[in-house]
This record gives C-alpha cells, sequence and structure tokens, in this order.
C-alpha cells in the first residue's frame, strides 16, 4: 500500500511539474518544441508567452559587404550571363518576374549556404551558388530595361522564360576575340 501510495505521489508530482501557471492562473503544458520567450524589459520567463518553435519564421538573408560584393559577368560578344563562385565575395543576385524587385523572384545566385539550401526564396528555377549548371540552365543576356537588365532562361527541363536582374549586381565583359 505504502509503495502504491509514493507511487501515486510521484507520478502526481512528474505531472505537476509539467505544467506552467500564468498571471490569470491558467495552466499551459510545455513540450519539447516550445520555448518560453523572455520579456526583455525584465528578463524573468512568462509562461503566458510560451512559442512554438516549429512555426517559420519569415527568412532573413545576411548582410552583403560592399567591400567584397561580386556581380555577374555579362559577355556581349556571345550574350552569357555568368555567377561564378567565390567563397571570398559576397553575392545574392536575383531574377525577377519582371523589373521590379517587388515581383516573384524566379531564380538566386548567393554565396551564402542559407540562401542556397532548400530554396527558401521558393524560386521556381531554383537557388545557386553559380551559374555553371551545364545544359540545366542557360542565361543569355537579351538588353536594358530601366534599371535592369533582361534575360532569357532556359535549359533541359524547364520552360524558358525572361527574367531581370538589377544592373548594380551585374558588369559587363566587353573583350572582343
Amino acid at each position: 500500500m505504502c509503495k502504491t501510495k509514493n507511487l501515486f505521489i510521484l507520478t502526481v508530482s512528474l505531472l505537476a511539474s509539467g505544467c506552467v501557471r500564468d498571471s490569470a492562473g491558467n495552466s499551459d503544458h510545455l513540450h519539447a518544441d516550445t520555448v518560453v520567450k523572455a520579456k526583455k524589459d525584465s528578463g524573468v520567463a512568462v509562461g503566458s508567452e510560451l512559442q512554438d518553435s516549429s512555426k517559420k519564421r519569415p527568412y532573413t538573408p545576411p548582410e552583403i559587404s560592399e567591400e567584397a560584393m561580386q556581380r555577374a559577368l555579362i559577355r556581349r560578344r556571345d550574350s552569357s550571363f555568368n555567377v561564378y563562385s567565390n567563397i571570398r565575395a559576397d553575392y545574392r543576385i536575383i531574377g525577377y518576374e519582371a523589373p521590379d524587385t517587388n515581383t516573384r523572384k524566379m531564380i538566386l545566385f548567393s554565396v551564402f549556404t542559407s540562401d542556397v539550401e532548400k530554396n527558401p526564396f521558393e524560386c521556381p528555377y531554383g537557388s545557386y551558388y553559380d551559374s555553371a549548371q551545364g545544359d540545366r540552365l542557360v542565361l543569355k543576356y537579351i538588353g536594358e530595361h530601366g534599371s535592369f537588365i533582361e534575360a532569357h532562361i532556359s535549359g533541359s527541363q524547364r520552360k524558358p522564360a525572361t527574367v531581370y536582374f538589377q544592373k548594380k549586381w551585374v558588369e559587363f565583359d566587353d573583350e572582343r576575340d
């Protein structure tokens, strides 16, 4: 009987320790996928401010260093559009659906793994470290459109489309053979 009573008390104690009471006296169960958000001014954790860490937060890309900025290279002689992978440079070159940065992102080239892995911007043509994708991805310069350059994107198993890149992320190689 004593063992049963001790087991009962132990069980009730364990269950009770898994609850938190908020200032209104309500209790919430803590789960492995929740975190307690501390009040900024007091540094005290409050149970009513529990957050579910499994909820997706908006992706915040890393900052670009102006001193280490790299651009895409366009060769006018063959209209090729190239982005070379360079771990020592910063770049995030985005191709948009229209000549407006508020339109859908169609393709992205970035040095940052967090920009490329799992395609966080949900670009239909993907996210890459560079443009060296063989016949899977072909980009050709078409012309200029205001503060954007216009390019044609195609490749094996890709529906051809027109994308727009901001001019500040592009430089031209005018060398002739």
